[in-house]
Order: C-alpha cells, then sequence, then structure tokens
C-alpha cells in the first residue's frame, strides 16, 4: 500500500538515502565485468554463447540484413507506420535546430580563432528489448546521429524468442536511417560495440538506453570508447501544487514504473488532500514503486527536485514556468497539466534519452551535438603573432618553458607566404547567401542599349505606370523634425482602408522593411523557415541573414506544390508564401491560408502586395489565427514604388514584437504623408487597378495570339515563356523585362509588367517583330 509521507528534512540521513541511488548494484558489476572480458577475449563466439544463455535463441550470427529490415517496414501496421513517420518527422524537426552554429572570434588584429564541427564517423546504438520493445527509442537515438552526420549507425537490440529483432524495432531502423542492425543485447551488445568482433567493428561512441546491465557494461567500457550518460531504469519525480487533478498525477507515475520492475516514481506535493487522493489511486501492482511526499511549499519541492537529478520532471503546477527557471537538473521537464511524460516519450519530437540515477548533474537529454565534436581552429598573420609576442614571453617565462618562447620569437625574422587575415570576417551567412538582384537605372539601360532615356519603358519592376499622388499634392512639412514614430496618421488611415485596427496594423519602410522584421522577430541561427520556389527572393535573403535554415518547396511545373507545402510548413519557425506569387502569378484560395495557418506551428507569413489586382485577401483569418501576418505595401496599387511604404496586418503579438524590432523613425515625414495622401484617394487607386487588370487581360490574349505561353495571373504581370534572344530583342529597343537565370526553374520565361495601353501595344509589336527571328 502506498502511504503518504512528509519529505524528509534536508541532510538528514533519511534525505540522503533518498536523493542519492546508486547507478550500479555491486553485484551486476562484478557479474558485467566478466561478461564484458568474455566478449573482449572470444570475440563473435562469446557474443553468440551470451546470446543463448540469456535471451534463450542459439544464433549463427548477429547481423541482420537489409532485405530484413525494409521488409520488416514494408509490412509494419499502417496505423503504426504513420505514427512512427509522424514521430520521425517531430524528433527531426526539434533536433534540426540543435546543429552547431558558432562564428570566427577575432581576438585582436590578425588572430582570428574558431570551432568547426566534425560528426563521429561509426557509432552504436543500443535499443532494449525484454519486457517489451521500443521502436520509439530507435528513432530517438538514430535520427539525432543521421542529423549529425555520421556515416555509420550501427544498432543493437535483443532477439525475441524466434531469433529475430521485434518487427517494429526493425522497421523503425529502417524508416530513421540505421546502417547497420545486429541481433544482440545485453552487456554483450555494450562489449561488442566497445572493443569490437569479428563482424561487428568497434564503434567511436556507444548511445542507448538500458537496463542496470546495460548501464554498468556502458559505465565499465567508457575510457576504452565513449558514452553518451549514464542511461538505466527509468524514473520520474511530480511535482504538483494541488492545481492538476489527482487522477492526471497518478497516470504519469504508472505510466513511468511499467517500464520495468526497478523503475521508480515519486510525487511531492503541497497539498495534502491531493497527494493522499494520488495514495488511493495508484494501488496495485505498481505500488511498490512509487513513493508520495508531503512538503510545506514549493520552493522546498523544487529544492528537492534540484537534488533529486530526476530523468523526467513533471511540473504539475499552476506556475510551471515561473518554477522552471529554479530548476538546475533534470533530463526533461513537462510543465504544465497537458504535459505528461509520455507525449515526451513518443511525439512530441523532444528526446527520450536522458541521464537517470541522479546523473542528470553533470548530463543533459541527447541531443545532435553528443554525434559529434568540435575541433578547435586558429589562424595567425605576422602583425596577429607580434601582438601576442610579449604575452607568450612573459607567460613561457614564468613557466620556465623556453622553447615556447623561442617558438613566437624565430618568426620576427624571415618571411613565409601567407595573405593575412583580411579584417573581420562578416558572418557565414552572409558570406553564403545570394543578394537580391537590383534593376539597373534607366538611365544605364538607356545608354547601353543606344536609346533616349524618355524611350525606356520598365516592364520589369512590377509597379505602377502612373504615380499615385505628387508631392504637389501636400502642404508644408516639418522636415527639420523627426517623424512622429507610432505613425499615428498614417496607421489611422490604414485601418480605414483595410478595417483593421490600429493595434493590428505596423507600417515600415516598404514591404522589404516588413520581411526583415518579421525575420529579425522570429527566425534565430538554425531555426526552420519554408518558402515555395519560384517566388519572392528577399523571402531567402532576410531568412539567411537572420541565420534561418531555408526550405524552399519546388513547384509542380510552376504551381504550388500544396501537399508537400503544408507537410513542409508543419515544423517551421517562419513560412512564406506570396499571394498572387511573385514571379508565377499564381492565386492561392483563402482556404488553403486557412489550412496552412491551421497546421503550421510557426509564424506564415502571406505577402499580400499585388492582392488589389486579385482582390482576393486573408485578411478575414487574422482574428482566428494568432500566428498569421498579412504583408502589403502602398507600391503597386497605390504606384508609391518610390516612397517606400509598406505595412502588416497581424493580432496582438505579431504586432508588439514586429514594433520592438523596427527602428526609430523607419519611415520619413514625407513618406508618410504621401502615403495617408494616397489611402484617401481610393476611388483613384482603384480606377487604376482596373485599368491595371484589363491590359493584363488584353496583353494576355495579344501575347497568346503570338503563340506565346502565357501563364494566367492574378497579378499585375504576367509570365511569358520566350526563347533566347526576346529579352535583348526588347532591350535593344529600350523595353526592360524580367528574365531569370539558366538553371532556374523560370529559365526561359520573362515576366512583364502590364504598363499603360500605348507602352503595352509597344511590347507587342516589338514581340511580333522578334518572332520570325526566334529559333
Amino acid at each position: 500500500m502506498t502511504s503518504l509521507e512528509a519529505l524528509p528534512t534536508p541532510g538528514s540521513a533519511a534525505y540522503r538515502s533518498l536523493v542519492s541511488r546508486t547507478p550500479v548494484p555491486e553485484e551486476v558489476r562484478v557479474q558485467t565485468a566478466a561478461l564484458l572480458l568474455d566478449v573482449r577475449k572470444r570475440g563473435d563466439a562469446a557474443v553468440l554463447d551470451l546470446t543463448e544463455r540469456f535471451d534463450g535463441v542459439r544464433l549463427q550470427q548477429t547481423a541482420v540484413s537489409t532485405q530484413a529490415v525494409r521488409a520488416a517496414l514494408d509490412d509494419l501496421d499502417p496505423g503504426l507506420r504513420g505514427a512512427l513517420e509522424i514521430a520521425a518527422a517531430n524528433i527531426e524537426a526539434v533536433h534540426g535546430a540543435q546543429r552547431f552554429h558558432e562564428e570566427p572570434v577575432d581576438v585582436v588584429r590578425g588572430v582570428r580563432v574558431w570551432r568547426e564541427w566534425r560528426a563521429l564517423r561509426r557509432v552504436g546504438l543500443y535499443v532494449p528489448g525484454g519486457r517489451t520493445v521500443y521502436p520509439s527509442s530507435v528513432l530517438m537515438l538514430a535520427i539525432p546521429a543521421r542529423l549529425a552526420g555520421c556515416e555509420e549507425i550501427v544498432m543493437c537490440s535483443p532477439p525475441q524468442r524466434d531469433g529475430q529483432i521485434a518487427p517494429a524495432v526493425l522497421a523503425a531502423a529502417g524508416l530513421a536511417g540505421v546502417t547497420e542492425v545486429h541481433s544482440v543485447g545485453g552487456a554483450q551488445a555494450i562489449a561488442a560495440m566497445a572493443y569490437g568482433t569479428e563482424s561487428m567493428p568497434l564503434v567511436d561512441k556507444i548511445f542507448g538506453p538500458g537496463n542496470a546491465y546495460v548501464t554498468a557494461a556502458k559505465l565499465a567500457v567508457f575510457g576504452d570508447v565513449a558514452i553518451d550518460m549514464p542511461a538505466g531504469p527509468s524514473e520520474i519525480l511530480v511535482l504538483t501544487d494541488g492545481s492538476v487533478p489527482a487522477s492526471w498525477v497518478a497516470a504519469d507515475l504508472r505510466a513511468q514504473v511499467e517500464h520495468a520492475p526497478d523503475a521508480r516514481a515519486i510525487l511531492v506535493s503541497t497539498d495534502p488532500a491531493i497527494a493522499a487522493e494520488v495514495c488511493g489511486l495508484v494501488e496495485g501492482e505498481l505500488a511498490a514503486q512509487i513513493r508520495v511526499l508531503s512538503v510545506a511549499g514549493m520552493e522546498a519541492a523544487v529544492a528537492f527536485a534540484n537534488d533529486f537529478a530526476p530523468e523526467h520532471l513533471t511540473l504539475a503546477c499552476a506556475e510551471p514556468d515561473r518554477w522552471l527557471s529554479r530548476i538546475s537538473s533534470a533530463g526533461s521537464v513537462f510543465l504544465g497539466p497537458y504535459a505528461p511524460a509520455a507525449a515526451g516519450d513518443y511525439a512530441t519530437g523532444a528526446n527520450h534519452v536522458h541521464p537517470t540515477g541522479g546523473a542528470s548533474r553533470a548530463f543533459g537529454a541527447l541531443g545532435v551535438d553528443a554525434f559529434g565534436r568540435t575541433m578547435q581552429a586558429q589562424s595567425l598573420d605576422r602583425d596577429g603573432l607580434l601582438r601576442l609576442e610579449p604575452v607568450v614571453e612573459a607567460i613561457a617565462g614564468a613557466e620556465a618553458l623556453s622553447a615556447h618562447e623561442q617558438s613566437v620569437r624565430v618568426r620576427r625574422s624571415g618571411s613565409a607566404a601567407f595573405p593575412g587575415l583580411d579584417g573581420p570576417r562578416p558572418r557565414s551567412a552572409i558570406q553564403h547567401m545570394q543578394p537580391y538582384e537590383w534593376e539597373p537605372p534607366s538611365a544605364r539601360i538607356a545608354s547601353e542599349a543606344g536609346v533616349p532615356e524618355g524611350d525606356v519603358v520598365r516592364f520589369d519592376t512590377n509597379t505602377s505606370p502612373w504615380p499615385g499622388v505628387s508631392l504637389s499634392d501636400l502642404g508644408p512639412l516639418a522636415l527639420n523634425e523627426y517623424p512622429d514614430t507610432s505613425y499615428t496618421v498614417l496607421t489611422g488611415a490604414l485601418a480605414a482602408y483595410t478595417g483593421v485596427p490600429p493595434a493590428g496594423i505596423t507600417v515600415g519602410a516598404g514591404a522589404d522593411e516588413i520581411l526583415d522584421m518579421l525575420a529579425k522577430a522570429y527566425v534565430g541561427a538554425g531555426d526552420p523557415v519554408v518558402l515555395s520556389r519560384p517566388t519572392y527572393a528577399m523571402f531567402r535573403i532576410v531568412s539567411e541573414i537572420a541565420g534561418g535554415r531555408v526550405n524552399a518547396v519546388p513547384a509542380a511545373g510552376l504551381d504550388l506544390d500544396q501537399d508537400r507545402f503544408l507537410r513542409a510548413s508543419a515544423h517551421a519557425r517562419l513560412t512564406w508564401l506570396c499571394n498572387p506569387n511573385n514571379p508565377t502569378g499564381e492565386l492561392l484560395p483563402v482556404g488553403f491560408i486557412e489550412t496552412l495557418a491551421e497546421g503550421s506551428p510557426g509564424v506564415v507569413a502571406v505577402d499580400e502586395a499585388y492582392f488589389e489586382f486579385s482582390g482576393v485577401t486573408a485578411a478575414g483569418l487574422i482574428e482566428r489565427f494568432p500566428n498569421l501576418v498579412l504583408v502589403r505595401t502602398l507600391s503597386k496599387a497605390f504606384g508609391l514604388a518610390g516612397v517606400r511604404v509598406g505595412y502588416a496586418l497581424a493580432g496582438a503579438p505579431i504586432s508588439a514584437a514586429l514594433r520592438r524590432v523596427r527602428p526609430p523613425g523607419s519611415i520619413s515625414i514625407v513618406s508618410e504623408a504621401l502615403g495617408t495622401h494616397a489611402l484617401r484617394d481610393q476611388r483613384g487607386m482603384i480606377q487604376r487597378v482596373s485599368s491595371i487588370v484589363a491590359g493584363r487581360e488584353t496583353l494576355y490574349g495579344q501575347l497568346t495570339r503570338l503563340g506565346l505561353e502565357v501563364r494566367p495571373s492574378a497579378a499585375n504581370f504576367l509570365l511569358v515563356r520566350a526563347d533566347d534572344g526576346a529579352a535583348s530583342w526588347l532591350l535593344r529597343r529600350g523595353l526592360v523585362v524580367r528574365t531569370f537565370p539558366s538553371g532556374s526553374l523560370l529559365a526561359g520565361f520573362i515576366r512583364i509588367t502590364v504598363r499603360t495601353a500605348e507602352e503595352n501595344a509597344r511590347l507587342v509589336e516589338a514581340l511580333s517583330e522578334w518572332r520570325p527571328h526566334a529559333r
């Protein structure tokens, strides 16, 4: 029977006994040492003998064929396979953000120090399989190993009575990317991986949980091989203040002790009534493994948790975030009433391999970093070494190591070919990103084409052929003062135009600044960012500048692959979508954006720069989805590309985050005044948009009749397939269209902005003259 006890006084013998756990009993350690020695001496023969002794099956070999792994995956129950695939995707999402990210440090001029990541080449994974089978552990071990870049991923798991590894475990190995499988368990598996046998080359490091014998074996071989951590019998500590139902707490305690007879669970409660109720709920065969303790307050409970250093810690209390900051030792922490440890065991994507027996004082949960190591590097040029020479001389003299001093001094004379360090290095993300290709100015185009600048027509910029407002429309402005950084007047005009309250509107210097603000607010080093390909180039640029890990989902044809895009965005920190899309003109229904916002845990940013031309907006979804933000501009429909006014529509949390990162005085007094004036002339804007839409349809028909492939568009431009030479033909006549690099999805296409009827006619005439010359 489980009884309610008071938490012993800290420092007492009873308290020390409760907190201290022996990772491996002495008799287990002695028995395990003999097993390890046997495998080290006899290799495969010992492994096969010990497998027969402990698992009751005589094997001819331990290696499992790749065909068997593939067959297990193919034959797996569809429901279980689907669950494992979801779990694997979640694990990959969480662990994908753990990749190594560091920048070099310029210590003094001419001295640079940094670290580089190198994955372990061959790793060994131990997956238990005694009382039950653990396909989830395969995913938890193998997916981080694969993400780390390990070339060889070896898995050992005990055979069943038929001599085979459990099919679900084999299937998970195939799903997770295991490269080598052996049907062997217990201490003999650890020994084989640590020392190597005739059929199993030794590994660089051993990972995985197990019983007391497996833990003893891992601790014993440490030094001959690296190990991840002591990960033995499961344990959980639950702290509650009575705010979580007793039946939920009792369920969490039972869930962990069902792993094995040596698993243990402890409840520490500040509410005696809840504690007593839990005692009654945990009666039965598992009761002997559960202790229920009462404590005066959460401060004492948290102090005990840090001393106990549990594998699993559940903060089943009203303010879990408050207490989390006070926790220093735990393998994995579960916050609040809806965070059972079982969710972390299988589905959240967090790793379920944790240190046990108090080892979380020094070890943490398994992650990608455990499957590799850093290698330190340093580079010095001549001047840098001279700056450090006095430091080396002084310390080497104090330590009486004259050769150290001489190795620096000798470099004063003579020379060696070395280019030297060329000043501070930009962040790696900046070095490797592709900058935005800005359109050249009309004056340069006119000079190169040999035409008057007045004859140049910009079919490449997606701007309006008519300005929406003029400086002459404005009254006197206080140009000697800074702008009102709350942009009250402009925001009010936007609220009247959009129907969104001013609190949900954030303005910036063009839509591009809004994009940059979103990336600054929500993307950090290694964060997953999803966008389509092709789409607006600035999505990728601002994401990479912020350090994001970009997943560009390729189009199906030139249309968005909606299913694939939804799957990718399911784990994205930030998802970009342009609607209508630039440069294809594709328009997606609001229903798709609704599905996207529903399924993505991160921010969904929809660029609606061209929505006035399509008449379709997702603004009606903002109130329902706090992760949705719409980005718009006054550059297109309002004809203010030179003014640079953009704005975002979002709920309160995103709007507040954007304002935190917006530079002060982002929009000038002139830009605010012009934008406000243009917004007051909505009738003029609607007339201009109507003319452009009508011109788009006319131009579509004219180009189609020329035999050109023209994509349907809901924006102010058309995407046209044209043979090589069309763009240069037009350029020589002062007509500039947007081209795309060879090798891209849009190679062979040109994008044509819809201009005035006269300008469009000039383009059609030039293309009709070009067609007979096209190959």
